[in-house]
């Protein structure tokens, strides 16, 4: 995925995702934690699951939008996938330490808190950005009459023509603040000559 071309909004949620993740992953090396330690450390978990929840919705869908199967995006979202699974774990693992003897009921909370904002991130982002509406997550990029055709504003310059997953692939005219023009078929972002 291209994140230059993607929402800033999106940026910041993964930098939060990550500030979280690694804050209450320094957090349980800490030994001997009050209260306050284990209620901050739990929370941080929460948000990050909520956020990674997010995160990984979004990836899954601009994954399969773009049709990508075992590429470097995907390696990417693996590893998101990897730390969700992580801090869920942590999230059960901490709500067990917490409240031991607790009913059964009690205890879906943590796995509520873990599976919803999934759920409910999948649905929305499936119905908002699944296909060609993918595009709409970046401000620098939008959908022209052809629906093969991409329109996309660039630090150097322009793009307008085909496009996959936030790459230039297929098609293309790009040009340069400077004033040159390449038009002629492009491939994962690069121009073939």
């Amino acid at each position: 995925m291209n994140f230059e071309l993607v929402h800033p909004y999106i940026n910041y949620l993964i930098y939060l995702v990550i500030f979280t993740s690694m804050s209450s992953w320094a957090g349980d090396f800490i030994k001997n934690k009050s209260n306050k330690i284990t209620l901050i450390l739990f929370c941080f978990y929460i948000s990050s699951v909520i956020g990674l929840s997010i995160i990984n919705s979004i990836f899954l869908i601009f994954i399969y939008s773009a049709g990508y199967i075992l590429n470097f995006d995907f390696a990417v979202n693996l590893i998101w996938i990897c730390l969700y699974i992580y801090c869920a774990r942590e999230i059960l693992h901490h709500f067990d330490d917490g409240f031991k003897g607790e009913t059964k009921f009690f205890k879906m909370i943590p796995k509520l808190i873990i599976i919803i904002p999934f759920i409910i991130s999948f649905i929305i982002f499936y119905l908002l950005f699944y296909g060609d509406k993918i595009y709409k997550l970046s401000p620098h990029c939008e959908n022209t009459k052809d629906p093969k055709i991409k329109a996309c504003k660039y630090s150097n310059g322009t793009y307008t023509g085909e496009m996959k997953a936030f790459r230039r692939h297929g098609q293309g005219e790009y040009i340069w603040n400077s004033g040159k023009t390449y038009s002629g078929e492009w491939k994962n972002g690069k121009r073939l000559k």
